[in-house]
C-alpha cells in the first residue's frame, strides 16, 4: 500500500495528464457523433427559423426572412404565405436531389413555353448551372406572389464556408392553377392576357397578351390588313413611335433595338404578329393604359416612290387599349 501511495505520488501529474486527455478524447468524440446525428436529423425534418415577428414557422428548408413586400410592404395572408414557400420549397428539395423532371413538372405551363420549352432547355439552362451544388436558401415576399430567393452553398455539404454576400439571387412567381400551385422561374413574372381590339382604317389590330419579367415586359400584338394596299406600321426613323402610355399620359417607348423593321411590312389581306419590349420592371407601379402607333404609312407604295419622304403625309395614328 505504502509503494502504491509512494507511486502515486511520483507519477500523480502524468496519471491525471492521461485521464484528462481521455476525457477529452471521449468528449470530443460525443460531439462530433451529435454533429451528424443532428444533420441528418435537420435534413429528414427541416424547419424555418422565426427571425422577426413577421416570420411563420412552416415545415420548409429554406429560411423565410419576412412577410412584407419588400416593395410596398402589404403581402399575402398567412395561408397564401404557407402554401407559396412549400411550393418553392419542393422545387428546390427536387433540383438538390437531381429530380430534375419533377422539378420541370412544377413550372407553368406558360414559363415552359416562354424560357423553357423542353425539359432538356431546363436541365442545360438553369438546373446545371444554378444546381451545381447543393443549395440552401432564403426566402423574401418581394410583391403579390413574387418571391425574392437567395441561393447559398451549404457549408456543410460542400465543405466550403462562403461569405454571407456570396450567393445567387433568384425571384419566383407562384400561380394558382386549380387546386394547384405552380412556378415562373428565372425572373418570368408570368403571363397577362388582355385581348383587346380596334379597328382603324382598315387594320384589324388586337393586342393578346402581356408576359412580364422582372426588368421588361413584352406585348404580343396581332395586325390584319384588310386593306388592298401595302402598310408599313413604322419607318424607323424616330424612336417614338411605338410606345405605351400610362394613366397620366406619361410615355413608355418600345425598345428599338429588339424591332426588325423590314418585317413591319404588311402586303393587302395579310397578318402578323409582333412581339414588342418594353423596358419597364415588374415593381414599376405605372399603370399602362394603351398601346400606340404614332406614324403608320398608309400606302408604302407611294411612300416608297415619294423621293421626298418628308413630304409623305399619309400617316394614321393607332391607339389600343392594354
Amino acid at each position: 500500500m505504502f509503494r502504491l501511495g509512494r507511486w502515486y505520488n511520483e507519477n500523480k501529474s502524468k496519471l491525471w495528464s492521461v485521464i484528462l486527455i481521455i476525457v477529452a478524447i471521449i468528449f470530443f468524440v460525443q460531439v462530433i457523433n451529435n454533429f451528424y446525428i443532428n444533420r441528418n436529423k435537420n435534413k429528414k425534418e427541416p424547419n424555418i427559423s422565426q427571425t422577426t415577428k413577421n416570420t411563420i414557422e412552416n415545415e420548409i428548408s429554406g429560411k423565410l426572412e419576412g412577410t412584407s413586400s419588400l416593395i410596398n410592404g402589404s403581402g399575402s395572408t398567412n395561408r397564401n404565405i404557407e402554401e407559396h414557400t412549400s411550393t418553392i420549397d419542393t422545387f428546390i428539395k427536387y433540383c438538390n436531389a437531381g429530380q430534375v423532371e419533377n422539378a420541370y413538372e412544377l413550372l407553368t405551363e406558360e414559363c415552359k413555353e416562354e424560357i423553357f420549352p423542353s425539359l432538356e432547355s431546363f436541365k442545360n439552362k438553369y438546373y446545371s448551372n444554378v444546381f451545381k451544388t447543393y443549395k440552401t436558401y432564403s426566402v423574401q415576399n418581394w410583391m403579390g406572389s413574387t418571391y425574392k430567393i437567395k441561393l447559398t452553398e451549404d457549408a456543410l455539404t460542400t465543405g466550403k464556408v462562403s461569405s454571407n454576400s456570396s450567393y445567387l439571387q433568384e425571384y419566383i412567381t407562384v400561380v394558382e392553377k386549380g387546386s394547384e400551385y405552380k412556378l415562373n422561374i428565372n425572373n418570368y413574372i408570368g403571363r397577362t392576357e388582355i385581348n383587346k381590339t380596334t379597328n382603324v382604317s382598315g387594320l384589324n389590330i388586337i393586342v393578346e397578351s402581356k408576359e412580364t419579367y422582372m426588368d421588361y415586359s413584352e406585348y404580343t400584338i396581332k395586325i390584319q390588313n384588310n386593306t388592298d394596299k401595302t402598310i408599313l406600321l413604322d419607318n424607323g426613323k424616330s424612336a417614338d413611335n411605338i410606345y405605351l402610355l400610362d394613366e397620366n399620359n406619361v410615355k413608355e417607348y418600345a425598345s428599338t433595338g429588339e424591332i426588325i423593321y423590314s418585317n413591319l411590312k404588311l402586303i393587302p389581306k395579310e397578318t402578323k404578329k409582333y412581339s414588342f419590349k418594353f423596358s419597364n420592371s415588374y415593381s414599376n407601379t405605372r399603370i399602362m393604359r394603351y398601346f400606340v402607333l404614332k406614324n403608320v404609312i398608309m400606302d408604302y407604295d407611294e411612300y416608297d416612290k415619294t423621293i421626298d419622304k418628308n413630304n409623305y403625309g399619309d400617316f394614321t395614328k393607332i391607339t389600343v387599349g392594354v
